[in-house]
C-alpha cells in the first residue's frame, strides 16, 4: 500500500460556504467536532451573510483552537466564487464539500482515508475521487438508487445517464484535479455544480461505494433562494446556453446511445435559452 500522508499538509481540505446558515449551522459545527480522522484543514467562507452566522462561526473556532481553521468574509459573490476561492487556498490531498446545512457522520473522514490509501497509486491516478451515499434524516432511508456495486469503477455520466442513477449523492474529490478547472465566472448568474463533475468525466473516473455517510436534509438554503433568483437573468440565460451547448457537443453521441430523451431536452432547453435571450434583448430596446 502506497501512502500519500504527509505530517506538514492536510490529507483533507474540508469547505464550508455559507449564506443566513445560522439556523443551520450546528450540524456542520457538530460534524466537524464529532470527526475520528483530525488530519484536516476547514475553510469556512461567510459569503455576506444577515443573520448570526459570523458570530456562531467565530465562537465555534474560539472554542476550538486546535482545528486548522480559516474563517473568511466576503461580499455576497455566489457559491461559485466561495468554491472557486476555497480551492485556490486548498492544501489537502482530498476536498470535501460540507454545506453549512449539512451534518455527515463520525467516520466519514477515517473512511475517504481508509479506501483512498487501499487504492494503488497507479489506478489512483485515473480517479477523480470516491462517491458515497446519502441518507433521508426523516426516514433515515438511503436516498435515491444504490450504486450497481460497492466498489464500482465509473464516471459521473455514466451514473447519470447510463446507469440511471437517482437521488443525492455525495463524495470527496481529489485537489490537485479541482485546482484545473474552476467555475467559470459570469456576472449575475451561475454555472451548475454538474460542469464540473461532467467536465472531469471526459478524463476521470470516480470509485463508488454503497456507504451513507451524509445526512441529507431538505431545507431551502440562501444559497439555493438566491440562485433560483438570479436564473431569471439574462446572463442566466447566456450562461445555460453555453451550458447545454457545452454538454451536448462534448457527450453528444454518448447521450444519444444511452440517454436520447437527455439529449433532446437539452436541445429544448438550448433554444428555449435563446428565445428567452432574444425576448429580454427586445424588452430592453423598448427602453
Amino acid at each position: 500500500m502506497i501512502s500519500t500522508d504527509d505530517v506538514s499538509e492536510p490529507y483533507f481540505t474540508v469547505f464550508t460556504p455559507v449564506y443566513n446558515g445560522a439556523q443551520h449551522l450546528s450540524r456542520v459545527l457538530k460534524s466537524i467536532s464529532d470527526q475520528t480522522f483530525r488530519n484536516f484543514e476547514w475553510i469556512i467562507i461567510n459569503d455576506g451573510s444577515t443573520d448570526a452566522s459570523a458570530d456562531i462561526i467565530k465562537a465555534y473556532l474560539r472554542d476550538h483552537p486546535e482545528l486548522d481553521a480559516k474563517h473568511i468574509e466576503q461580499p455576497n459573490s455566489g457559491k461559485h466564487i466561495s468554491w472557486n476561492r476555497a480551492v485556490k487556498l486548498a492544501r489537502g490531498t482530498l476536498f470535501v464539500p460540507a454545506d453549512a446545512d449539512d451534518y455527515f457522520l463520525p467516520e466519514t473522514l477515517k473512511f475517504f482515508h481508509d479506501k483512498w490509501e487501499e487504492i494503488h497509486r497507479d489506478l489512483r491516478q485515473g480517479l477523480s475521487g470516491i462517491n458515497v451515499l446519502c441518507l433521508d434524516n426523516d426516514s433515515d432511508r438511503i436516498v435515491g438508487t444504490l450504486f450497481p456495486e460497492d466498489g464500482l469503477i465509473t464516471n459521473n455520466v455514466e451514473l447519470e445517464f447510463r446507469y440511471k442513477l437517482r437521488g443525492e449523492k455525495w463524495g470527496c474529490i481529489r485537489v490537485d484535479i479541482l485546482k484545473t478547472r474552476l467555475f467559470p465566472v459570469v456576472k449575475g448568474s451561475h454555472f451548475p455544480e454538474s460542469y464540473l463533475w461532467y467536465h472531469f468525466s471526459r478524463k476521470y473516473k470516480v470509485i463508488c461505494y454503497n456507504k451513507p455517510l451524509r445526512r441529507y436534509y431538505t431545507t431551502d438554503s440562501g444559497i439555493t433562494q438566491s440562485a433560483s433568483r438570479s436564473r431569471q437573468t439574462r446572463s442566466q440565460h447566456l450562461v445555460n446556453l453555453r451550458y447545454y451547448l457545452w454538454l451536448n457537443s462534448a457527450f453528444g453521441l454518448y447521450l444519444l446511445r444511452h440517454a436520447p430523451e437527455s439529449y433532446i431536452n437539452n436541445w429544448k432547453v438550448i433554444f428555449g435559452s435563446i428565445r428567452r435571450i432574444l425576448t429580454t434583448r427586445r424588452k430592453a430596446s423598448l427602453f
